[in-house]
Formats: structure tokens, C-alpha cells, sequence
């Protein structure tokens, strides 16, 4: 359905930002020459140190806030949420370069669907960086959010978009998130509890820029995002299983422990460490039934970077799944101890 220009809701941008740099600027630039015309775009100083973020930020005639310290950036966001005016909040990080017509895909849907509370796109196929890692992360990103369910459960805040009031209605992204981590999809499941429709909008993308390291990515799925999603989903065991947490997941997880397994036969002393060479069959058998469940995203890889690429991805799909694994344990740990998140 086509909407009149002049019935479109208006659009404040809200991005958070820690020594943004380079990317900040990509970010922002992109935004300036958006086709639609923003109402605002209000940048968070999260406690910056690299004596950039301001000047780039007023280069581009942009508003800067800053947090008095650095929080996070759920807070971050909390803080231009607060001081913005616009009808729709247009959430994207700061090392995102979005498409030019992003923003106004998210004006036309709320425009188009007065019963949507909030949406959310998807990075597109071609990450920034050139790493085999980092195009190996933001793929399977763009690959979840391809085939994830259009009528939504969750949101997210690299590519996302809720009205103004609902999210003043919410109270906005929970304080208990003081590091980056899932408070975009903790949001999205109160949305949801509270009766509101969040769509997925899978054109409407952003390029991400960030540079991915093994370390960072293991740490990142065990600590600042598998462990949360557990606890998470204790809180809201209704939720349907969709993108990361889809029924092809939650498989792919639990052969992972069949690799773990493996190398628990073989402790010193085990009946299995004397018998070696048929428990390789195990960790094997773990890889296949992995890449047997993500298949399509194969076929994607495959399809955009060829077969070689495709076979080094699969150690790392595996890791992310082996780190899917070991945050299940450790939520409930954390859950019995009652630590915070």
C-alpha cells in the first residue's frame, strides 16, 4: 500500500557510540544522505576516550550527548530516546553504515501498519571488513535474519525502529545490561509480552564495519550473549524459537556437545581413552550433523564465496555452537547462585 509522503511519521536516529573513529564517520555519512530525510539524529557519547567523537560528530551537524560516565550501551540509548522528539526512534550502532533507503523503509512500514509497535532489518551480505571471520559473523547474521519468521518475537538495535511512546510506555532497555549485550532482545520480548507486533523487515539493511577476532567472538557468545539468552529465556519460556534460538539452533547446539564429549572419553584413565580410534567418530559425527543442520547457510557461503571458504567456516560455526553449549550450564549456574547478569 503506497502512503502520501506527507503521512509519514517522522524519524529520530539514536546511536550509541564508544571511540567510534573511522566507522563513526561512515556511519554518520551514510545517514546524512539517507532518502528519507531524518528529524534528527542524536549521537551518545558513552564515555569515549579517543578525542574524536565530537568532532565528527559535529562535522556531520549532528547532536552529541554524553553519559556523565560510560554505562553501556542500553543506557546510552536510553539517553537519546529521552531527549528525542521524532514520532519513530530509528536505532543503529555506531559501526553500521546504513542502506540509503533504510530509513524510510521503517517510515513506510509504521505508515503502512499502524499495528506494528516496532521492526527490524538485517546486515546486509557484504560485511565491511575483509577478514574470514568477520565476513564469516555478519553472514550468518544477514542468513538468520533471512529466514527468520516476519511476524517477530525479539528486536534489535543494529537495524531497528519502535514508536516513541511505546518505548516511553516500556521504560526502555534495562538498566541490568551495563555491557553491550541482548538488552535490544530483552526488549523485544517485554514488547511482545505486552501484547505489541514486532515485524521483521528483511530489506531494510546496514553494512556492518566491525572487525571480528576469535577471542572476541567466543567471548561475545558465551559471556555477553549466551549466558544472558539463557537466563532470558527462563524469564520468557513462551517466546517462539526463532532466529538464534530457532528449533535448527537449539539442534545444532546440543551436537555440539557430542565434540565436547569427545574430548571428556578421553581423560587420562577413562574406559574410552583405551580404545582411541573409534571416538574419533564422535566429534566427526558432531561436525556433519552441524553443518547437516545449517546446511542453507552453507549453501549461502558457498554460493556468495566458494567451497574453500565454506570449509574454513566450518570450525568457526562450530566453536560458536561449542560456546552456545557451555552457556547453557552457566546460565543455570548463574541462575542457582542468583549473580547478576
Amino acid at each position: 500500500m503506497a502512503v502520501d509522503s506527507g503521512q509519514l511519521p517522522t524519524v529520530s536516529v539514536v546511536i550509541p557510540v564508544f571511540n567510534g573513529g573511522d566507522d563513526l564517520e561512515k556511519c554518520l555519512a551514510a545517514i546524512a544522505v539517507s532518502d528519507f530525510p531524518v528529524h534528527e539524529c542524536i549521537v551518545v557519547d558513552d564515555g569515549s576516550t579517543d578525542g574524536r567523537t565530537g568532532e565528527i560528530v559535529r562535522s556531520h551537524g549532528m547532536r552529541l550527548l554524553s553519559m556523565e560516565q560510560q554505562s553501556g550501551p542500553a543506557l546510552a540509548r536510553n539517553r537519546g530516546a529521552d531527549e528525542a522528539t521524532g514520532d519513530i526512534l530509528f536505532f543503529t550502532d555506531a559501526d553500521v553504515v546504513l542502506h540509503p533507503d533504510a530509513i524510510g523503509k521503517a517510515a513506510s512500514a509504521f505508515a503502512e501498519s499502524p499495528g506494528i509497535s516496532a521492526i527490524f532489518g538485517s546486515y546486509d551480505e557484504q560485511p565491511g571488513h575483509p577478514s574470514l571471520l568477520s565476513r564469516y559473523r555478519n553472514l550468518y547474521h544477514h542468513w538468520n535474519h533471512q529466514v527468520g519468521s516476519e511476524e517477530a518475537s525479539t528486536f534489535w538495535t543494529g537495524c531497528g525502529a519502535v514508536r516513541r511512546n511505546v518505548f516511553q510506555e516500556l521504560g526502555g532497555f534495562s538498566s541490568d545490561y551495563a555491557r553491550p549485550s541482548i538488552e535490544d532482545i530483552e526488549f523485544g520480548y517485554r514488547l511482545r509480552s505486552a501484547g505489541h507486533r514486532i515485524r521483521l523487515v528483511r530489506d531494510m539493511q546496514g553494512t556492518h564495519l566491525k572487525e571480528w577476532t576469535l577471542g572476541g567472538m567466543f567471548r561475545t557468545d558465551l559471556f555477553q550473549r549466551g549466558i544472558p539468552w539463557v537466563i532470558l529465556l527462563k524469564r520468557f519460556p513462551e517466546m517462539p524459537a526463532d532466529l538464534n534460538v530457532s528449533l535448527m539452533a537449539r539442534l545444532a547446539t546440543a551436537l555440539s556437545g557430542l565434540f565436547l564429549l569427545f574430548f571428556v572419553l578421553l581423560i587420562p584413565g577413562h574406559p574410552a581413552s583405551l580404545g582411541f580410534w573409534p571416538w574419533v567418530l564422535v566429534p566427526l559425527m558432531a561436525v556433519a550433523g552441524i553443518v547437516w543442520v545449517q546446511r542453507d547457510f552453507f549453501r549461502l557461503v558457498t554460493r556468495l564465496h566458494g567451497t574453500a571458504f565454506a570449509l574454513a567456516v566450518v570450525p568457526l560455526q562450530v566453536m560458536f555452537f561449542i560456546a552456545c553449549g557451555l552457556a547453557i550450564p552457566l546460565g543455570y549456574l548463574k541462575l542457582w547462585t542468583g549473580a547478576k547478569v
